[in-house]
């Protein structure tokens, strides 16, 4: 029988095995306790829910109820989302989305459309997205964001890229 917990700091549902809430980065109450992966001195008290690190209360970072280490603190999240692409040009952003995806990533794009004509003879361009602050971003599940960021970031410097 498959059973479940619910995390206290959250309410999510979690495995009864697990350590720590991955939404929330909560850790759970165990017998020893365990030392920041930054601080080794300290003890953590909870998980960055972007890279499973163990931070404590000096190095953690707590936002929209999820706690992050300072290296992902400013990785935007949305639901149960990471942003790991960001562009003005949809041109490049779909190039990142197809790569992502010929990965065997899950993509969620937003700000795909078109931002419609800003001024006159200005159309939808990277100049426009740039004004509106409308970049097209690409999501992934947040356990997969460091991996995928990673992925990206070789696409990126690769020579077909660059041509």
């Amino acid at each position: 029988m498959n059973e479940s917990k619910t995390c206290d700091e959250c309410g999510n549902e979690v495995t009864p095995d697990s350590d720590f809430c991955p939404n929330c980065g909560v850790l759970f109450p165990g017998d020893i306790p365990l030392p920041c992966d930054t601080h080794g001195s300290k003890v953590a008290t909870g998980v960055c829910v972007v890279c499973n690190r163990l931070v404590c209360s000096a190095c953690s970072k707590s936002r929209k109820g999820r706690l992050l280490c300072t290296v992902h603190a400013g990785v935007v999240l949305e639901e149960g989302w990471a942003e790991v692409f960001r562009s003005t040009d949809v041109n490049e952003a779909e190039m990142a989305k197809a790569f992502l995806e010929s990965e065997g990533y899950t993509v969620h794009p937003t700000d795909f459309g078109s931002v419609g004509y800003v001024w006159d003879g200005g159309g939808d361009s990277s100049i426009s997205r740039s004004a509106l602050n409308k970049p097209a971003r690409l999501f992934v599940p947040i356990p997969g964001y460091v991996k995928a960021k990673e992925v990206l970031q070789d696409w990126q410097s690769s020579s077909e890229f660059q041509d």
